[in-house]
Formats: structure tokens, C-alpha cells, sequence
């Protein structure tokens, strides 16, 4: 029998919240202190003003507005796009002040847009990479558990990479750095009981890494050492796009595999993930309502049985999920960071997972 499919983990943005990689609430926030050009900050005013307003004729006002990181770089994305957008010809005209301040071709977009991208590299590579040193919980989680972790990753930092060395192996898809070493699927076929050659944890990341690149030539993609060598503008990464699913690989095959093993899991736990993506969101609802038996474990920054109730009820909605099926959701309460951090996390994670009705014993 195969456990190492029976817990897959999934990473948000939170998982590395007590890294210094800031969320992207806290994304915002820095962006609109650090303006220097005028002429961006007005435009970011306004992009940001007609997000709001489509909010409002929604009925939708003040926190209650979906506005992030993301939903700014994916405005800033379908804006540029300007004629070569399919809904252009339905246009009848462009807000005078918005074609004033987006220049010649929208070029001022494109530029707001790419100096975004170019900030995400610094956001989500901290000064000091020590600061992720409790994703070394992985480490003793494996171990005590005995099979390779599934690690699903909606982040593009390299906190979970850099616990790679000879003594823990992490499979990612490239056999080394360099277009010479390029993605490969098939890297994650080895099984628990392939000997040596099966590593520790299997991660993917589904929206993609900070350090990959794709060939401009080949469409392959590889790994590189040093981002300062990726351009902002090349970043290979699902961000700030509406649709979350890439028709290319590793995208499709992430989103197949994730699919499959939520589907065959027992536990599936969410570590700092706040249920903003529709496209996981559907299949671990899917997963939930095709086992009864399956748990959620939703790691969550809340303290008291009260606050804890409300989240588990929150995650239960936004999953589309029958009041009956409440019991399938856990709340652990407390940072990722505490979490890694607990004695014997594998028995604690592992105590949730009920017994199996059709087990002989």
C-alpha cells in the first residue's frame, strides 16, 4: 500500500508570512507608500477607483471589496492588452482621463505592470533566507512519517527548495540547474518503495517558481541559480491573471496530479491558504463530498473556539459544502510557523485521519 498519497499538503501565502515574504494584502500596502512618479501613483489611483466602483455596483463596499496584489496586476494586464483584447470592439470609448495618464498605446500600463513584477522578485527572496527556518519542520514531519511528503505550493519563493541538500532530497522537476536540465514529469513518478532513488518530498508549484525561466526558442522550461537573471517581465509565474489554469505544462500537470492525489488522500492540509483560487477551492470540494471519510485541516491564524467556529464555517461556504458535511473540517489554530514548529506533528496530523470502515482490524 502506497501511504505516501495519503496526506497532501497545499502552501499559501501564509505559509511563509513569518519568513518576511509579505502577503498580498501587505503587497499593497507597500506599493502605495513607495510611489516616486506622480504620473504612476495618479494611475494607480484610477485603476484602483474603477476596481472599486465595479465592486459597488455589485453591492460591495469598503473591506468587503475582493482588491489585492493580484487583482491589480490582472486589471493592469487586460488593460494593456488594449485592441488586441476581444471585448475592444465593444468599446465604444476609453475614459478620457484613464487613455491620459495610460499613454501612447497604454505603454504607461505595461510599464506599471512590469515594475510590480519587478518588485515581486524582491518580496518573495528576503534578505536573510534564515528566516524560513521552520519550514525545517518538513524535515522532522517526514521523517516521523516515513514516505515522501506531496507538497502543493501556490507560492513562488524557494522556502521550501532551499531544505534540498544531500540528506533530504526535494524532487521539483529539473534534474539540476541550466537549459541543459530542463522539466521533466516524469521525475514524479517515483513511488514510496523505489528504494534511495524515491525523494523526500515531492513539491509542486502549481503557480509556478521565482527562479524558473522558459527557452525562448524551445518553450522549455529550466531552473536558474540567480533571478536578478530572469526578467520581471519573463517571470515564469501565474500571477495576477484571472485564469489560474496555464494550458501548458507543468501547469496542467500539477492541476491533473493535484486533482488525482486530493482525490485518493485521506487528510489534506492547508497551511496558510486562504481559499481565494476557485480553480483548487472546486477540486478539494470535489475530493471532500467523493470521501466522507477525508478530512480538511486548515492551519488558520485565530485564537478561541469562537473565532475558530466562524472560520470553519467560512471555509465549509466557500467550498460549497452541505451543513452535514462540517465535520470534515478542522481548524488548527495558529501560525504555519507554531505549526511546524510542534513536537510529534506527524501523530498529531495523523490522529486525524479516521479509521478506515473497510479495515479488517
Amino acid at each position: 500500500m502506497n501511504r505516501s498519497k495519503d496526506v497532501v499538503l497545499l502552501l499559501g501565502a501564509g505559509a511563509s508570512a513569518d519568513a518576511g515574504i509579505p502577503v498580498s494584502a501587505q503587497m499593497i500596502t507597500e506599493l502605495e507608500s513607495s510611489f516616486i512618479d506622480e504620473r504612476q501613483k495618479a494611475l494607480y489611483h484610477h485603476v484602483k477607483s474603477a476596481i472599486y466602483f465595479a465592486s459597488g455596483l455589485k453591492g460591495k463596499f469598503s473591506e468587503n471589496v475582493p482588491y489585492n496584489i493580484e487583482v491589480l496586476v490582472n486589471s493592469l494586464y487586460e488593460l494593456e492588452r488594449n485592441e488586441d483584447h476581444p471585448l475592444f470592439p465593444f468599446i465604444a470609448a476609453w475614459n478620457s482621463r484613464f487613455v491620459d495618464l495610460a499613454g501612447p498605446d497604454f505603454r504607461n500600463v505595461r510599464i506599471f505592470r512590469q515594475s510590480i513584477l519587478g518588485r515581486l522578485k524582491r518580496w518573495v527572496a528576503p534578505d536573510d533566507p534564515h528566516t524560513a527556518d521552520y519550514y525545517q519542520g518538513l524535515i522532522s514531519l517526514q521523517r516521523d512519517l516515513n514516505y515522501p511528503l506531496q507538497i502543493f505550493s501556490l507560492n513562488y519563493d524557494l522556502c521550501v527548495e532551499r531544505l534540498n541538500s544531500p540528506d533530504f532530497s526535494i524532487e521539483t522537476g529539473f534534474a539540476g540547474y541550466g537549459p541543459q536540465n530542463c522539466w521533466e514529469w516524469n521525475r514524479f513518478e517515483l513511488e514510496e518503495g523505489d528504494g534511495n532513488s524515491a525523494p523526500n518530498v515531492f513539491l509542486y508549484k502549481i503557480h509556478g517558481s521565482i527562479d524558473w525561466k522558459r527557452d525562448e526558442t524551445t518553450k522549455k522550461l529550466y531552473r536558474v541559480e540567480q533571478i536578478a537573471n530572469v526578467d520581471a517581465d519573463k517571470l515564469e509565474l501565474i500571477f495576477g491573471r484571472e485564469f489560474k489554469m496555464e494550458a501548458a505544462d507543468p501547469y496542467l500537470f500539477f492541476a491533473y496530479r493535484f486533482r488525482e492525489l486530493t482525490l485518493g488522500a485521506k487528510l489534506i492540509v492547508a497551511l496558510g491558504y486562504g481559499f481565494g483560487d476557485s480553480h483548487i477551492n472546486k477540486m478539494i470540494s470535489q475530493s471532500l463530498r467523493n470521501d466522507p471519510n477525508q478530512r480538511l485541516v486548515v492551519v488558520q491564524r485565530c485564537s478561541g473556539a469562537e473565532l475558530a467556529a466562524r472560520k470553519k464555517d467560512e471555509v465549509r461556504t466557500t467550498l460549497e459544502l452541505n451543513a452535514d458535511r462540517a465535520d470534515q473540517i478542522i481548524i488548527e489554530q495558529g501560525s504555519v510557523k507554531e505549526f511546524f514548529e510542534r513536537n510529534n506533528l506527524a501523530a498529531q496530523l495523523t490522529q486525524h485521519i479516521p479509521a478506515d470502515p473497510d479495515a479488517p482490524f
